[in-house]
């Protein structure tokens, strides 16, 4: 008989590795229905809200369509179609490159960034949930996450992410350590996107 599966609650009952898989599973649902629910009192889709809160948050450097594909884990074809749709909703425009007239940087207009600041409080029933936990186990529900993060990405099941696990900077010495910050770090002091993040030169 071949393994049963995680979703099964024969399965759950038995095996922690089952229960926490389907636990990550329910809350990735909340984050869905909580974006669809802003996505439709905007008329937006779930996909145009996070790109809006993407380019209301990163360096003109990083918005553009192959960055936003990279960081969303999706065709550059269907990032595209968003952004054409926002253009269209005129929330944003295109800013050519003084460097390369192929490349262009996405930047809101006023109206964008009004509406970006309004649809990326659909994440505050989440986060406040994530507060009522106390501060230390907040610091190792981070590190646990983001270990798990890391190993999707060793695995190429998600793009590689700017976090501090992937990072040139980051060594695991009597705990996490930044060379660069020349410190260590508390598990909650770990960066998920990190704004100094450089590859490590295997990965790059």
């Amino acid at each position: 008989m071949g393994k049963v599966s995680t979703f099964s609650p024969e399965q759950q009952a038995d095996n922690t590795s089952s229960k926490v898989v389907a636990a990550l599973e329910r809350l990735s649902e909340a984050f869905r229905v909580l974006l669809w629910q802003e996505a439709t009192q905007f008329g937006l889709s779930p996909i145009q809200i996070q790109v809006l809160t993407y380019l209301l948050h990163y360096p003109e450097e990083k918005r553009t369509v192959t960055a936003l594909a990279s960081y969303f884990n999706m065709t550059k074809a269907t990032i595209s179609d968003a952004v054409k749709s926002l253009e269209q909703k005129k929330y944003l425009v295109r800013k050519a490159s003084m460097t390369d007239t192929r490349s262009h940087s996405l930047q809101l207009v006023k109206e964008g960034k009004a509406v970006a600041k309004k649809v990326e409080r659909f994440a505050l029933p989440l986060e406040e949930s994530v507060a009522q936990v106390p501060a230390k186990e907040q610091g190792m529900l981070l590190e646990q996450l983001m270990q798990m993060i890391y190993s999707l990405n060793q695995q190429e099941v998600t793009t590689t992410q700017n976090m501090c696990f992937n990072c040139q900077y980051y060594t695991l010495k009597k705990g996490h350590h930044c060379s660069l910050m020349k410190s260590t770090l508390k598990p909650a002091e770990l960066r998920l996107d990190c704004t100094s993040f450089e590859m490590r030169l295997e990965e790059a």
